[in-house]
């Protein structure tokens, strides 16, 4: 899957602070650990870590990064912090455990400097929805006995496979994480998930907002046209011959990743975000950039 379409999807549904609590608290009902520190956090307190504390040149980056402080109510002279990570991925890539560790380290020590004393104990999610059976965790630790495992990891990792949640759980989600979700398993297997994604759409037709639905809408719009794109790409390219001008599919395609690339932009521009982060996330050179913010700007 292209890289951009899916890193943007899960951003921009996940990057939403109570649907990413929603996630957690989804992780909680089968990871009693993750449920003990959960229960130690204000939530009120999550916020996202922006994407500008990454070194993309160096050390890769994590889709998503969020810190909690602890309650007050647990009593310690200082205040304490826990950082969560996470990456998507939707093909094995056991490089991720490598670019995790590197992040972990890079955002909560080096950036975070007014906790590197005490140091930040963090949760590293890798969300997947690839068709291989994949868990780096256990491909990491597995030449060490079981009881070393525990220590290997600067992190508590955890693997979320979406062929694991059931429908059921997606019917209790929200529809912003419903259809994050549900989109995941379509695109890893469309038969089985058919009728569930028909309703998820219908879901946030009518539980969103009029614009907030269609910005949802648009963007599994996008994700899908590019899976549909990167899986069969290889097949009509061998059954036909390719012509030497752009089809009309071509055309529709980029043009809907063009479309969500510029209202990215658009979004970024109206919260004063920084150049860098903007041209990461929207994909867009700095020259179409600069055009949208006077495009704006005149308007």
């Amino acid at each position: 899957m292209n890289k951009k379409l899916h890193d943007s999807f899960c951003r921009g549904v996940l990057s939403h602070v109570p649907t990413f609590l929603e996630l957690v608290h989804y992780l909680t009902t089968i990871d009693n650990e993750l449920k003990n520190v959960v229960d130690l956090l204000d939530e009120n307190s999550f916020v996202r870590i922006p994407g500008d504390y990454s070194n993309t040149e160096t050390i890769g980056y994590a889709d998503l990064a969020f810190l909690a402080k602890l309650k007050n109510s647990l009593g310690s002279p200082v205040q304490l912090s826990v950082g969560f990570l996470l990456e998507h991925k939707s093909y094995p890539d056991d490089g991720v455990m490598t670019q995790l560790r590197k992040y972990n380290y890079h955002l909560m020590f080096e950036h975070m400097a007014e906790n590197a004393g005490k140091g930040i104990p963090s949760i590293a999610i890798i969300l997947y929805n690839g068709r291989e059976i994949w868990n780096p965790l256990t491909n990491e630790v597995a030449a060490y006995p079981k009881e070393l495992q525990k220590f290997m990891l600067p992190f508590k990792g955890m693997m979320l496979d979406v062929e694991d949640v059931s429908d059921d759980a997606v019917e209790q989600f929200g529809p912003r994480l419903a259809a994050l979700i549900c989109s995941l398993k379509y695109a890893r297997d469309p038969d089985a998930n058919r009728a569930t994604f028909s309703h998820i759409v219908d879901r946030v037709h009518t539980e969103l907002p009029k614009e907030e639905a269609l910005d949802i809408l648009r963007q599994m719009d996008v994700y899908l046209r590019g899976w549909i794109f990167d899986n069969f790409k290889e097949a009509f390219e061998m059954d036909f011959i390719r012509p030497n001008y752009r089809t009309i599919a071509d055309a529709d395609i980029e043009e809907g990743m063009n479309r969500q690339a510029m209202e990215t932009a658009r979004k970024m521009l109206a919260k004063n975000k920084p150049m860098e982060e903007i041209i990461e996330f929207s994909g867009l050179t700095e020259v179409r950039v600069r055009e949208i913010q006077a495009e704006m700007q005149k308007s």
